[in-house]
């Protein structure tokens, strides 16, 4: 029987690194659950340059909302602040257009890559914010 190193640290290597992986996973999914509506809330209160303005825009088109025009993410984003388009946001969840609705206040982290892979994870968490708003 002829001993490999390589084969034994690569081994050794996955026996620890997996296990870890694994746990961190797990803790930013709690972690998940307790910061989505915190992410949600800072959304509608933030009057900064809004990023996700033009994907927030195409969620809710065609909903008959006073929502914006499209002109260009630039000036969209100056002009539509997050709190505004949160604003949108819970008037179209409220007019019943819950999946839309849903899709745009996960626009509003687009420029948080954490924040917004939360939310597009857990639209349940979304939702849940949705409703008591």
């Amino acid at each position: 029987m002829k001993f490999s190193l390589r084969k034994f640290s690569v081994q050794r290597v996955t026996l620890i690194v997996v296990p870890i992986v694994l746990a961190l996973s797990s803790a930013a999914m709690a972690d998940c659950t307790a910061d989505a509506p915190q992410h949600l809330d800072w959304c509608s209160t933030d009057h900064g340059f809004n990023e996700g303005a033009t994907c927030g825009l195409r969620a809710l088109s065609g909903l008959g909302l006073s929502l914006p025009v499209d002109v260009g993410e630039a000036i969209l984003g100056n002009a539509w602040d997050r709190t505004n388009m949160m604003g949108a946001t819970k008037a179209a969840w409220h007019a019943g257009f819950k999946g839309q609705a849903t899709d745009a206040a996960i626009c509003c982290q687009v420029h948080n890559s954490g924040a917004h892979s939360c939310l597009s994870s857990n639209r349940d968490l979304v939702n849940r914010w949705l409703a008591s708003h």
